[in-house]
């Protein structure tokens, strides 16, 4: 008798079978089990974004109208400021129309992801009483923020004309520019709320690093101000494919390239595919975290 081969088989068949499901299964259950909770869920979502909005403003005499104002306000500063007594020139020789387009975009960006760095955390209490899919709270955050940058885009449109600009077919791709950023941010909201919600130092350095990309991104001065030799250093930064998108087609009236728009749309099915991987893979250790 070979004792040998029968210890090695006992052992072998202590030992659990190799999982039958292939990764890239999982990960289809665990997309389609999403979209079915967030239908599910779609109310909660609808009623969280109403919610936030309508207490936002409630106490306020403007009241929503804080949502068109107080950005145009903070434009118009900047384009003051830069305009009249810097004298930043553009192609189009409107810098208020430039400000402004590229503006609209960033503020909804900058504060979808600042604002989901700590939503996870926020909501807390709500998430140790009932169950609610986590992946709703980054998600209203964005949505909150989408609509607010919606809004300043529709009153964008109103000064279109006064500001030097001509109504074009290139408009006609704003709903796809918007689809496209609103998945890149997704994606990094995603990523800061799962992130801060394991390490508490992400949530102070959002803001610091959401500023450094701000002035790294031209969006208070044209690409046209460096030379020639210089403006590769632009293509490393992936907010300037998007921005690039709303500047050409409100500011220049003329639909975007094509190799920025397929550069943009690689880069936000990057952003979310990691963002969602990501926040996915650590979802049911949260709760451990808060």
């Amino acid at each position: 008798m070979d004792v040998c081969n029968e210890t090695t088989t006992e052992a072998a068949a202590s030992f659990p079978a190799p999982p039958s499901v292939r990764p890239s299964e999982v990960w289809r259950r665990r997309l389609e089990g999403d979209r079915v909770e967030l239908i599910r869920f779609w109310p909660v979502v609808q009623n969280m974004v109403v919610q936030e909005l309508r207490v936002r403003y409630q106490r306020s005499f403007m009241g929503f109208l804080w949502t068109l104002i107080n950005p145009l306000l903070m434009m118009l500063v900047l384009s003051v400021v830069f305009s009249q007594l810097m004298r930043i020139p553009t192609e189009n020789g409107s810098y208020t129309l430039f400000l402004l387009a590229g503006m609209v975009p960033w503020t909804f960006m900058a504060g979808a992801i600042t604002e989901s760095a700590v939503c996870i955390i926020q909501n807390e209490p709500l998430i140790r009483k009932i169950y609610v899919p986590k992946l709703v709270f980054p998600l209203v955050r964005v949505l909150i923020n989408l609509v607010t940058g919606v809004l300043s885009l529709a009153a964008l449109f109103i000064l279109l004309v006064p500001l030097g600009a001509r109504p074009s077919t290139a408009m006609l791709f704003l709903p796809a520019a918007i689809g496209l950023f609103f998945a890149f941010t997704l994606g990094l909201s995603l990523l800061v709320a799962c992130a801060n919600t394991f390490f508490r130092d992400c949530g102070h350095l959002v803001g610091v690093f959401i500023q450094a990309w701000y002035f790294a991104t031209p969006i208070i001065y044209p690409v046209t101000q460096f030379e020639e030799p210089q403006r590769w250093r632009f293509w490393l930064n992936p907010a300037f494919y998007f921005i690039e998108i709303f500047h050409n087609v409100l500011c220049d009236g003329r639909w975007p390239q094509l190799s920025i728009v397929l550069i943009a749309a690689a880069l936000a099915t990057a952003s979310l595919g990691i963002g969602y991987a990501t926040f996915k893979s650590n979802e049911d250790k949260m709760v451990f975290r808060l």
